[in-house]
């Protein structure tokens, strides 16, 4: 995390870069010293505070490598010189980006956490903790449904912060993975926790040996202590209600189905113990993704005609009682108790279920497409 303070002009800005890495350390140094910004760097971090004094920088940059204890003992180190000293942690492919972004303060537009709370009707502390960040991932799904009806309505999906904050919290409606964990992300920033944003190839209810997709889901990952979780609030009908650890292969009950992460390739493989076996649910790349990356990816699912979003309704919503779907008129809510309930509803029905379970504002001009889900149904 930083602080926020005024810009800084990047002529002359002075930064120190700390990695585990001599080469990255010079690739990312160059960059910056291209730019006119003072840069210095070590791939000897624990000698850092003796060989630079904190109050010669402007800011300090800590490498990935360096997330956790060792992290924040040096921070702790530095401010015995300089309490005011901005940090920054950062990852080697983006830290020059993320470097000029800080000094700049090109930050994106806040998000109104009090507007968010009373969306999801959470009263507690604001603190970055596991305790709150589980209580925020339990409410969210609950309070802000999953939908990709603007995809149907040819009107595409615009993830930009503004547009997802109007559109989720102040407007009442739902969205798909970009907008609920695109808003959860800033939620947990402004909050204080330290989060990165991943992508993921979608393999649930694929047929086995499909071909693998696109990397077309975003999932977060988020430390606490330490230790990284899986958050994600944005996974329609089978959204997770309670974050996972990511340090573990046990299975991880939750109120409703057990999942385990497990090494798949260069990432995790997130499963689900659903009718006596494992089944996929997605791949998680291990990498952090940028902006950019989610750009690319919500045009295709909202915009290239293979993809399902362009093709169905589906419309979920999770409480902790139960699983509410519905797949054009094909409605279901699976109970944590393991009842379940299937309904086929006509066009009235599909516009009552989005208005009263979903708690959709329904508009006259979704009515066509209301009607067209029902007729695939049929």
């Amino acid at each position: 995390m930083i602080s926020k303070k005024d810009p800084i002009s990047l002529n002359g800005a002075r930064v120190l870069v700390l990695g585990r890495s001599e080469p990255v350390l010079e690739s990312v140094l160059g960059e910056l010293t291209a730019l006119g910004i003072n840069a210095r760097g070590t791939a000897e971090p624990e000698k850092a505070p003796e060989r630079y004094d904190a109050r010669d920088y402007d800011l300090i940059a800590l490498g990935r490598g360096l997330l956790g204890e060792a992290g924040k003992t040096l921070k702790a180190r530095f401010r015995e010189r300089n309490t005011d000293v901005r940090f920054l942690d950062t990852y080697a492919p983006f830290a020059a980006h993320q470097i000029v972004t800080v000094l700049e303060r090109r930050y994106p537009p806040s998000v109104n956490l009090e507007t968010y709370r009373a969306r999801i009707g959470y009263e507690g502390p604001m603190a970055p903790t596991l305790e709150t960040l589980k209580e925020l991932h339990e409410r969210h799904p609950d309070a802000i449904p999953f939908e990709a009806i603007d995809v149907l309505l040819e009107r595409g999906v615009d993830i930009a912060p503004e547009t997802v904050e109007d559109k989720l919290v102040r407007g009442g409606r739902g969205g798909y993975c970009f907008e609920h964990n695109g808003l959860f992300k800033r939620v947990l920033e402004a909050i204080g926790f330290h989060v990165e944003g991943l992508s993921a190839r979608v393999r649930w209810n694929a047929a086995p040996g499909t071909a693998p997709q696109p990397h077309t889901h975003m999932a977060l990952r988020v430390w606490v202590d330490d230790v990284p979780w899986l958050v994600d609030v944005g996974f329609g009908g089978c959204v997770l209600t309670t974050p996972l650890r990511m340090d573990t292969t046990e299975p991880q009950a939750t109120s409703h189905e057990t999942f385990r992460l497990i090494p798949f390739g260069p990432g995790l493989l997130l499963q689900i113990w659903i009718e006596e076996q494992w089944k996929p649910v997605y791949e998680l790349s291990g990498e952090p993704s940028l902006e950019g990356d989610y750009m690319v990816a919500n045009w295709y699912t909202a915009e290239h005609p293979d993809s399902h979003f362009r093709k169905n309704l589906m419309v979920a919503r999770t409480t902790t009682a139960a699983r509410y779907t519905l797949m054009n008129g094909r409605y279901t809510v699976r109970y944590s108790d393991g009842r379940t309930h299937r309904e086929v509803l006509e066009a009235d029905g599909i516009e009552r279920v989005l208005s009263s379970t979903f708690q959709l504002p329904v508009q006259p001009d979704w009515r066509p497409m209301i009607e067209r889900a029902a007729a695939l149904t049929a």
